[in-house]
């Protein structure tokens, strides 16, 4: 009985055993699996980890190729330089190490100096352009980011700086400005600088002079004896103000002169202009053998400098018609602009409410692939049956308050209708509607709504000098974001200029219409034509001409190497395409 027992106890505990023994060798091959899991997702993360670091390199690499770095300790004091930074400084690594990064100023601006180390010691990232100097004594010009690096216990412990070279840019903005400010033919101030120099000048005052009938000169004699003439004419009236303090001329526009000054007695002031009208008729001009008397026009304006030229050019059309005035009067053409603005909020009112804001479109011609693959959206307006472009209502809308109107109603149909077809197709804004919240929330919005931003181009209209970059920059960004392309409208006129190009990231610039059309006639159009399509094709940015009107002109363009064309050569504006 006892023994029988033992054998059965022993055989229970065998088979005890055997399960412990199996559960062991099962949990053993559990862990084992799991660790081989492990091991496998291990590598893995070591394997992406790997390719991440790798792309990192290569990033670090293209960041250290392309940009001019350098980092410094807290004193400003340069611990580490790349090559692009000595290639550009012409200092070796022995020379600049341990050295202050003043030895680069160049400027004495101590104002910019002060911000930015008052910015980057407490904390924050510090943006600007700035000028340098190299060891040789030749100036560079840069755009800067310096930024704060903090330890593991959040101390700022040195600072990098990563800068690219902007010097190209900054000479060729500094070339556009002066073409801009000096007329190409006669060398005195142009239209821009004069309204210019009214915005900065205190209490000015204006003469316009007006060569009558100029244009039968050009036609009876030719355009290179009327390019002669006005020269002739430019250098006379300047020779006779440059002495006198305060006088400054400008040609406004083919045959019309302004005279401006400060601070001067009104009488006095047309005394003097009067001398000089005398002077300009009294005797022929002599231009190849030819002498050419002269028929002058003048006119005054002592308005504010808000209306100045405004009011100017208003007595130079009465004054045709009216002998006898020739200085502006508030009573001559008040109540006749009171008339129009109001005549015109009607039409507007009208059209608003009739649905009778549309787009006209105008095609865009690629040149190398000889075929129409764009359209620009032009607004217009129905009066009774009538389109009527928005030369006629576009700012008295502004003054009305009826814009926002227009431009929804304008960008809700362009969208409508190019939803049907594969165009890239643009539309125009201004610095101000990007600077409204609810128009560009608007344009936003609808990009977003109907999903095809990548057919959408934003012309940006220069219409003010941009004050606010951040504001236009984070528009661009959202923008961008949605697959938009960004074109500079009217490029080479009113506050045009290369770094604009830049900051703006655009993708075309539209050569301003007014360089285009006389390109056959005015070499100093052509020169700034050329320019501008240099300086694009070095940054990588296509070209359009506006006002191609004929085979002669599309055919310098195309010389000339513009990437597209628009105008009536190509295609009037229509309201289907």
């Amino acid at each position: 009985m006892n023994n029988y027992n033992y054998k059965a106890l022993g055989k229970n505990l065998f088979t005890i055993l055997e399960y412990l023994l199996f559960l062991l060798l099962l949990i053993v091959t559990i862990l084992l699996i799991a660790k081989i899991r492990n091991i496998k997702k291990l590598q893995k993360k070591l394997k992406e980890l790997s390719v991440r670091a790798n792309i990192l390199r290569q990033y670090n690499k293209a960041t250290k190729t392309s940009n001019i770095i350098s980092n410094a300790d807290l004193k400003g004091n340069i611990t580490y330089v790349n090559n692009k930074f000595c290639e550009v400084s012409q200092y070796s690594r022995r020379e600049i190490l341990g050295r202050p990064h003043n030895i680069l100023r160049a400027e004495e601006d101590d104002e910019v100096f002060k911000d930015l180390w008052k910015t980057i010691k407490s904390g924050n990232v510090w943006r600007g352009n700035l000028k340098n100097r190299k060891k040789d004594g030749t100036f560079y010009h840069i755009n800067t980011i310096i930024s704060p690096i903090y330890d593991e216990n959040g101390q700022i412990f040195e600072y990098v700086a990563i800068r690219h070279e902007i010097t190209d840019l900054v000479e060729k903005t500094a070339e556009l400005n002066k073409i801009l400010r000096e007329d190409y033919l006669t060398k005195i101030g142009s239209r821009y600088k004069l309204i210019e120099d009214i915005a900065k000048k205190d209490n000015p005052v204006i003469a316009l002079i007006d060569i009558n009938n100029f244009s039968e000169i050009n036609d009876f004699f030719g355009y290179k004896i009327g390019d002669n003439i006005l020269r002739l004419i430019a250098k006379t009236i300047e020779d006779l103000f440059i002495n006198k303090k305060n006088y400054e001329v400008y040609r406004l526009t083919a045959d019309i002169f302004a005279i401006l000054s400060v601070n001067v007695d009104q009488n006095e002031f047309i005394k003097e202009v009067s001398k000089a009208t005398k002077k300009l008729t009294e005797k022929p001009f002599s231009a190849r053998g030819r002498e050419i008397y002269l028929q002058l026009n003048q006119s005054f304006s002592f308005e504010s400098k808000d209306t100045l030229l405004e009011t100017a050019n208003v007595i130079r059309k009465y004054s045709k018609r009216n002998k006898n005035n020739i200085i502006y009067n508030k009573d001559f053409d008040i109540e006749k602009d009171y008339e129009k603005n109001i005549f015109w909020t009607q039409k507007i009112k009208k059209a608003l409410e009739k649905d009778g804001v549309f787009p006209y479109f105008q095609a865009i011609y690629n040149i190398q692939t000889q075929r129409i693959e764009k359209y620009e959206a032009l607004m217009r307006l129905n009066d009774g049956g009538k389109v009527v472009p928005p030369f006629f209502f576009l700012d008295i809308s502004k003054k009305s308050g009826q814009y926002l109107q227009l431009t929804k109603q304008m960008v809700k149909k362009t969208f409508e209708y190019f939803k049907n077809n594969e165009y890239e197709f643009s539309i125009n804004l201004t610095f101000q509607d990007i600077s409204n919240e609810i128009i560009s929330s608007y344009i936003l919005n609808t990009i977003k709504v109907y999903g095809f931003g990548s057919r959408v181009v934003i012309e940006i209209v220069e219409s003010e000098e941009i004050k606010n970059f951040s504001i236009v920059n984070n528009f661009i960004e959202e923008i961008r974001s949605l697959g938009c392309k960004i074109a500079i409208d009217d490029f080479g006129s009113g506050y045009s200029n290369f770094e604009y190009l830049i900051k703006l990231n655009a993708d075309y610039i539209k050569i301003d219409g007014s360089l285009i059309k006389d390109i056959l006639v005015n070499n100093g159009n052509e020169n700034i034509v050329k320019m501008i399509i240099k300086f694009a094709k070095d940054q990588g940015i296509k070209t359009i001409a506006e006002f191609v009107s004929s085979k002669e002109i599309f055919d310098k363009v195309k010389e000339l190497g513009v990437d597209y064309v628009q105008g009536y050569y190509i295609k009037e504006p229509e309201a289907s395409i």
